[in-house]
């Protein structure tokens, strides 16, 4: 039976709401481990850490590599803020599961992270640039401001950047039609340009036409 120590992070208590609570975290992990037969053999909750530095995720490594066990978080975001930081926790030597993407493996996580990351900056650029697009032709935002989403080529070609490794790993697997490609993404819960969307053979087209204005790019 396959051991595994849980780890659980709450910043704050607005977090209760969004699914990164508590409670929606042990659900998660505790369902997983009921699902396939692994044995918890204890919870570390982190409810406050700095950027440098989560003494309880550190305590949680210890505690796994104590007793030769697996580290089971119940999102990736729970495991760092960004891909630097979990691309330091996956080099360690414990293995890793994802509860709510238990298909991810080292090299699948740290494009997850990637990707994700990505994804965050982009948004935060089209929709600060919306609101200055607003504000210029008038339109007087209130508290909930309307703001109009916006593509960014720029953006698009880099998302798609993130994601080339993946792609070629698939590819190398045989895995190349545009039907495959996308139930192996959604399989892997790869998030999509737009968040909260699902991959279709139209969204990989997009994305390998990227992916060739890219090496269009660097030919020339």
């Amino acid at each position: 039976m396959k051991q595994v120590i849980a780890y659980y992070r709450v910043s704050t208590g607005k977090q209760g709401k969004s699914g990164l609570g508590l409670d929606a975290q042990q659900n998660a992990v505790r369902h997983h481990c009921n699902c396939n037969g692994y044995q918890l053999l204890t919870e570390i909750q982190e409810v406050k850490s700095t950027r440098k530095r989560r003494v309880f995720l550190e305590s949680a490594f210890a505690l796994c590599q104590k007793h030769n066990a697996t580290l089971i978080v119940a999102r990736l975001d729970r495991l760092g803020r960004d891909v630097e930081e979990i691309a330091h926790n996956i080099k360690l030597p414990v293995d890793i599961i994802v509860a709510d993407n238990p298909h991810a493996n080292r090299f699948t996580i740290h494009i997850l992270a990637a990707v994700a990351e990505e994804q965050r900056r982009s948004i935060s650029e089209n929709t600060k640039s919306a609101l200055q697009a607003a504000k210029r032709r008038g339109v007087i935002l209130g508290k909930n401001g309307y703001v109009l989403a916006l593509q960014n080529k720029e953006a698009a070609l880099e998302f798609a950047k993130n994601l080339q490794p993946l792609i070629l790993k698939l590819n190398a697997e045989g895995i190349c039609s545009t039907r495959k490609i996308a139930c192996e993404l959604n399989k892997l819960n790869v998030p999509t340009p737009r968040p909260g969307g699902r991959w279709h053979r139209t969204s990989v087209h997009n994305l390998l036409s990227r992916l060739d204005m890219l090496s269009e790019i660097r030919n020339n």
